[in-house]
């Protein structure tokens, strides 16, 4: 642990690890908290496979243009116009009425959400040394999976109260985590040097770039299955919300494997620990589908969390190697609208399947998503393999 606390001497990122952490919790009470709202409106996973697709979909379509603006005008004036827009749909989303006035509002909720996670790791670059910038992005990794754990066990209580009370939490934390990244003073200093205009075709001119928007979409169709999957899995058992502990065994293992992969020498480069992660996901997954105890649920979720904080990492890494220049964030969020547009589509087609088939066809589509992104990589690695950015 060494490595992270050099890194905490330094008073910016301490200051980053704050602002981050509470706009990380409010994207990790989301998802759950709004099938469960879905779902207690109407009484049907599909319809809350709908309204958390929706969510999923305005987020997809808005994407490139949200981090855009981070990118040509810094993070104060865009995000704080987002966080406005985001609160009225969150307000929107717990007095509807009807679930076409829920899928308006959650439509609209993910369209305007402020990219408070890309914006927090373009801001690493510039809060840290280069030689720390690693840990930097494990620390944010770790910090985004201990905020999984925290959020659906929040998003689950709130729901034995009322489906729409964690949605409202939700919204709060996001308003709080805006103000507090767009007060840091990195990203003050970003309107001092605005990013140039390279446009949507400039972002997507590596072509190792857009295969990691191809993967995430299959990242994006794992977690949609799982977000909807598992608290059909727990009603099954008495209660959706029971989903919680589920969510939390994902990121209790991520949390662990990206603080332990971190502080690791690896001589591996990013492109293999990509595909690495995601082959491991795709295989405990398959299995988590042929089995039912809790206990050993409980332990391959864990297994099978232990993939996502390492993928973020390499992730990352991958975008600093391929990433054109001055695109930062907008490169970011072209890899959100991909998991987005994943999410979208595995959340409405996973609604559907527990609906009419049951819960063990969610978790193979689950499964078999990571499988076809595992495979996609494995094909084309050798784009991922060199750094374009070099000089």
């Amino acid at each position: 642990m060494r490595a992270y606390a050099e890194l905490m001497r330094h008073g910016s990122a301490r200051r980053l690890m704050l602002a981050s952490t509470t706009g990380k919790l409010r994207f990790a009470i989301f998802p759950l908290a709004t099938v469960l709202l879905g779902h207690g409106s109407s009484g049907s996973f599909l319809d809350a496979g709908i309204v958390a697709g929706a969510w999923s979909v305005g987020g997809t379509v808005t994407a490139p243009l949200r981090g855009r603006l981070v990118d040509r005008h810094g993070q104060r004036w865009p995000m704080g116009v987002m966080a406005v827009l985001t609160a009225l749909a969150v307000a929107g989303l717990v007095t509807a009425t009807a679930t076409t006035q829920l899928v308006l509002s959650g439509t609209l909720a993910g369209a305007s959400a402020p990219p408070i996670v890309a914006s927090t790791r373009s801001l690493w670059a510039r809060a840290v040394p280069h030689d720390l910038l690693r840990g930097a992005y494990a620390l944010e990794a770790v910090l985004t999976e201990v905020t999984k754990i925290c959020g659906p066990l929040v998003a689950a209580a709130a729901a034995v109260r009322s489906p729409r009370l964690g949605v409202i939490v939700a919204g709060a934390l996001l308003v709080a985590g805006s103000c507090l990244v767009m007060s840091h003073p990195p990203a003050l200093s970003t309107l001092a040097a605005p990013a140039p205009d390279t446009g949507s075709r400039g972002v997507l001119s590596s072509p190792a770039l857009r295969l990691l928007l191809l993967t995430n979409v299959c990242a994006g169709i794992c977690l949609g299955a799982l977000t909807v999957g598992l608290p059909a899995r727990a009603a099954e058992s008495g209660s959706a919300a029971g989903a919680g502990w589920m969510f939390a065994c994902l990121g209790l293992g991520s949390a662990l494997a990206g603080a332990r992969f971190g502080t690791r020498h690896r001589t591996a480069p990013p492109a293999t620990g990509y595909l690495t992660t995601l082959t491991w996901l795709a295989l405990l997954l398959a299995l988590l589908a042929a089995i039912s105890a809790p206990p050993l649920m409980a332990l391959l979720l864990t297994l099978a969390g232990a993939a996502f904080a390492p993928m973020t990492v390499c992730l990352f890494e991958l975008l600093d190697a391929h990433a054109p220049r001055g695109t930062a964030v907008a490169s970011m969020m072209w890899m959100v609208a991909g998991e987005e547009l994943g999410i979208a589509a595995g959340t409405m087609a996973t609604g559907a399947l527990a609906q009419q088939a049951g819960t063990w066809p969610t978790l193979v589509l689950a499964a078999a998503a990571c499988g076809l992104g595992a495979t996609i990589t494995a094909l084309r690695i050798t784009e991922l393999a060199c750094d374009e950015r070099s000089p």
